[in-house]
């Protein structure tokens, strides 16, 4: 049985709403720098996250989190916040309580982190919350960044819950009616649920033909009937060896690139001796079935097809080598 807490010695703060302003932001975190108040270092990366919120207007002013002010009017929490309206240029509104003792502050912030699935369930997602969060992640990386980075490097891109909830009402809100096909993948292929769900709905949405998506699939889930120089029975090697990689932040995107491969080829009646996808890649666009765009990719290595190992050039890392290097392989495109 849970006692009755003691009365507290000292009175609570007074939580007053107020507007702060660019410039009043500016000089909070002037004093908080001058006096030392937070020894947290500042994060810039994560204040423009919260920036965009601002100025997307994902950003909510009746968020009850509290701005805290100690005696100096310095802030000991909700600096990152303040930055955000210095980089957002627009006032925003907080629950302020000032003159709060320095200790109070190794108290703060313990509670656990919401994740992004925690903010789908509140806007009706019932299910595979987790899957649906990294999947809209994934495919927003597919669209915004595909055509300028390679995969790689999606993994320093970070967005916000509110982002991508806001993703997924705008953009992916049809994605849950992809759930069984993902978890048909995961089953048959092995493939990492972000990629299942990613590449099931990039096919479906780009690849202009509901039919050949669903021949397609079905091959590639069951394996039966394939012959070897189907793509489909490649990829299905690649994904069967325990030696593939299975964590890490880059796998969701490996996989899609290499499910993505597999389609493209698929529907250009292409081939494929080993699956690889390079970390010097661009992601690849989804090729529509009956367009005029057919691409051979024609692997050649020295070694034995079943061997796991692969020659390192010289800037290429340990981690790197699980995908083969450039030179073992040959590309032809046909018009």
């Amino acid at each position: 049985m849970i006692e009755d807490a003691a009365p507290a010695t000292v009175a609570l703060p007074d939580l007053v709403r107020e507007v702060v302003t660019p410039a009043a932001a500016a000089e909070i975190l002037e004093k908080t720098r001058l006096h030392g108040c937070n020894p947290r270092k500042l994060d810039s990366s994560h204040a423009r996250r919260l920036a965009r919120d601002m100025c997307s207007g994902s950003w909510d002013d009746y968020n009850p989190d509290v701005l805290s002010l100690c005696g100096h009017g310095a802030a000991i929490q909700g600096q990152h916040r303040l930055e955000a309206v210095i980089i957002s240029k627009t006032p925003r509104s907080f629950l302020v309580a000032r003159d709060l003792p320095h200790q109070t502050a190794t108290t703060m912030d313990c509670g656990k982190a919401r994740s992004a699935a925690t903010a789908l369930s509140l806007v009706g997602v019932e299910r595979h919350r987790k899957d649906i969060s990294s999947t809209v992640r994934l495919l927003r990386l597919y669209d915004a960044e595909g055509k300028k980075v390679a995969w790689p490097a999606w993994r320093s891109v970070v967005y916000t819950n509110a982002e991508i909830v806001r993703f997924f009402q705008s953009e992916y809100l049809d994605l849950p009616d992809f759930l069984p096909l993902m978890t048909a993948l995961k089953s048959g292929v092995y493939s990492a649920p972000a990629a299942s769900l990613a590449c099931a709905y990039l096919v479906h949405r780009d690849g202009g033909s509901t039919s050949h998506a669903d021949d397609f699939f079905q091959g590639l889930i069951s394996g039966a009937h394939l012959d070897t120089a189907d793509p489909r029975w490649v990829v299905r090697r690649y994904f069967q060896n325990p030696a593939r990689p299975r964590r890490g932040n880059t796998v969701s995107s490996l996989q899609l690139g290499l499910l993505l491969k597999t389609w493209n080829l698929w529907i250009s009646d292409g081939v494929w001796e080993m699956a690889y996808f390079r970390p010097n890649e661009r992601m690849p666009e989804v090729v529509r079935a009956g367009s005029v765009r057919r691409f051979t990719e024609v692997q050649h290595e020295s070694a034995a097809p079943d061997s796991n190992k692969m020659p390192l050039s010289p800037r290429r890392t340990a981690r790197q080598a699980r995908v083969p290097d450039q030179n073992t392989n040959t590309a032809q495109v046909r018009s």
